[in-house]
Formats: C-alpha cells, sequence, structure tokens
C-alpha cells in the first residue's frame, strides 16, 4: 500500500491495529469517523500507523514497530514542525523513534509516560447521594459543560448518553463532576473522569466512575483507566476502584522546530 491517508476503510484500520486497553480510544474514534488513518505498508502487515483524532489532533496515536515507517508518517502531518505535538507511542518504540526525531529534525524530545489499567476483579463501590447517572434528557448539561462532543469520544451528546454511559453531580443545573466512556470497543470501555475544581476532594470523581465501570461490566467490557504518570489524584482514584495497571505507553513531546 505504501504510504496512505486513508479516508475510508476506517474498519480496516480498526481491525489492524487490533482492541486493546492501549488501541480502545483510537478504534472508538475510527469506527465513528472522529479520526484520520495514516499507513505505511499494507493493512495486513502495516510498517506504521498513525490515528489522529480530529478533536486533538496535536496527540496522534502511533503503532507499528518501525521507528523508521512512524517517523516517515509524522513529517506527514499537517501539525509537524508547526506547533508543538506528542505522538504517543509504544514503550518499545519510544527511545529509536525520538532518537531519529531529535538527530533529523534537529529537535529535542522529551518523554511523558502513559499508564494504562484495566479493572478485571470486583468493582470496589462507591456513592455519595449527590452522583448519578445521566440519560438523555440531561444533553444539555454536557453541552454546557463540553461544547464539543468529540473531545469526549462520539459525534453528539445525545450519542454518548445512549451508547455510553455518563455519571455525575449537578449542581444548580451546572456539572461539577463527570465520568464517561471515552470509548467503548469490542472487549473494553475506556473511562475518563473531571471534576470543577472547586468541587474536589469530595469523592464525586470516584462514585461517579464506579458507576460507570459498573456499567461497562455490564455490557460485557472491561473497564480501562489511563493516566499520565504524575498524575497522581487519577492514579488514586483508579486504585480505589480496584484497576490494576497493565501496560505504559509514551508521549513524545515535540516542540515547534526551528526555521
Amino acid at each position: 500500500m505504501g504510504l496512505s491517508h486513508l479516508r475510508n476503510d476506517h474498519d480496516l484500520v480498526a481491525d489492524a491495529i487490533g482492541d486493546s486497553p492501549e488501541s480502545a480510544i483510537p478504534t472508538h474514534l475510527l469506527r465513528r469517523g472522529l479520526a484520520s488513518a495514516y499507513v505505511d505498508g499494507s493493512l495486513a502487515r502495516f510498517d506504521g500507523v498513525i490515528v489522529q483524532s480530529h478533536s486533538l489532533p496535536q496527540e496522534p496515536w502511533c503503532f507499528g514497530r518501525s521507528p523508521d515507517s512512524v517517523w516517515g508518517l509524522l513529517r506527514e502531518l499537517e501539525e509537524w514542525g508547526r506547533q508543538p505535538i506528542s505522538p504517543n507511542v509504544s514503550a518499545e518504540l519510544a527511545v529509536p523513534l525520538s532518537d531519529l526525531i531529535e538527530k533529523d529534525a534537529n529537535v529535542r524530545v522529551t518523554h511523558y509516560g502513559d499508564v494504562y489499567h484495566t479493572l478485571t476483579g470486583r468493582i470496589i463501590g462507591f456513592s455519595t447521594p449527590e452522583v448519578r447517572q445521566l440519560v438523555l434528557t440531561d444533553s444539555d448539561l454536557l453541552a454546557a459543560h463540553e461544547s464539543n462532543p468529540h473531545r469526549m469520544g462520539y459525534s453528539t451528546f445525545e450519542d454518548l448518553l445512549t451508547e455510553g454511559v455518563v455519571a455525575g453531580v449537578v449542581v444548580q443545573n451546572e456539572l461539577v463532576a463527570v465520568a464517561h466512556t471515552n470509548a467503548v470497543t469490542t472487549g473494553y470501555g475506556d473511562i475518563g473522569v473531571f471534576t470543577d475544581e472547586a468541587w474536589r476532594g469530595r469523592g464525586f470523581a470516584t462514585a461517579a466512575a464506579s458507576i460507570v465501570a459498573h456499567r461497562i461490566r455490564e455490557m460485557d467490557r472491561t473497564p480501562v483507566w489511563s493516566a499520565g504518570e504524575d498524575n497522581a489524584a487519577s492514579l488514586r482514584v483508579a486504585a480505589k476502584l480496584g484497576f490494576v495497571e497493565v501496560s505504559r505507553r509514551v508521549y513524545l513531546n515535540v516542540g515547534v522546530l526551528a526555521t
């Protein structure tokens, strides 16, 4: 196939990168038409694949074993060299790829760990009276909280509420804490959480995430939690709920290239 920007066949790209905790979000976005795909090689035996979210193009997911292929794909991205970009790569690819980038582009690359957890045992339940699962009539609350549903992994807030799961806390008709499915694949459901700063420390994120994790389990999927390696608050919530680390990927932070 060679170097290709695939405008179609996103389901085939999702099939090629597989269903895992690390690929849950990009495969979910591909199947919903919310991401672009770039491939080096054939899908049956690709050398490199990049999945670029439409809502967060500066953080593309990279798959494949060849640092040369992935580097070639990265240079094709519109954002490359024009703005800071943080490709998300496997731990095995991080060092050889960053070495290539530093050598060829004459720019410094720093690493930031992305930690993946799954919940396969008993879900440790937490609840507070303020936390509830949101329903379809709550779509306006979500729209006020986050203007772009693509950032939450869905084309519309109605899709998120009917095909995914959302739980949260509403105070004076405002959503101040939320947990939701960033992605749902054949085997996994990835959870994202957010709490307004003024409402943190009350256990809202933990209770909301507990509801979402239970609903994912009822869908016969495995709950997934990812967090930055130094995001202590998020990692504490994951541990409280019973999540266990299973793998790590790495963000390669690259600044704007010198002209």
